[in-house]
């Protein structure tokens, strides 16, 4: 056995050693991740990992009592640029927002939810298909996707975003 496997063997007996109540050896991959302190945009929705998440804090008055004056900070992520995946419900993102990864910032951030595709070029496909074929006709056909839209690409086919 080399050295890294005799590493990877004690670390991982550690880790689940640190949580007894799984009966098996086996751990989370994204948890793997996060212990490792390795960034993994797709594991970015454990509540307690913080690698590169900016945030901006607001101080916001409540209506205050003569004498008294208090203020309640609400933390608020910020909105996400054009390019964006891996979108969730979430409580840190307000009523009718999701909680996404923003791919050109490497960063978490909140989005309203879709009404409405988003224009032909804000999609930016490239046109390379002889005989596109549709991924769906109509929005019920999108129920595994985050906002469950069936939007025209502008390249003669339809996809579910």
């Amino acid at each position: 056995m080399n050295y890294s496997k005799i590493l990877l063997t004690v670390f991982l007996t550690a880790l689940t050693s640190a949580y007894s109540s799984f009966p098996s050896t086996h751990i989370d991959w994204c948890l793997y991740f996060q212990r490792l302190q390795i960034y993994k945009p797709e594991c970015k929705f454990y509540d307690d990992v913080d690698l590169h998440v900016e945030r901006e804090i607001r101080a916001k008055p409540i209506s205050p009592k003569p004498s008294q004056y208090s203020l309640q900070i609400q933390m608020q992520m910020q909105q996400c640029s054009a390019h964006y995946m891996y979108c969730t419900a979430n409580y840190q993102c307000g009523e009718g927002q999701l909680r996404c990864i923003d791919m050109i910032r490497y960063r978490e951030c909140c989005t309203p939810i879709r009404r409405d595709c988003p224009p032909v070029t804000h999609l930016n496909f490239r046109c390379i298909v002889s005989e596109p074929v549709s991924w769906c006709d109509e929005d019920r056909d999108c129920h595994t996707t985050p906002q469950q839209k069936c939007c025209p690409t502008g390249c003669n086919y339809n996809i579910c975003i």
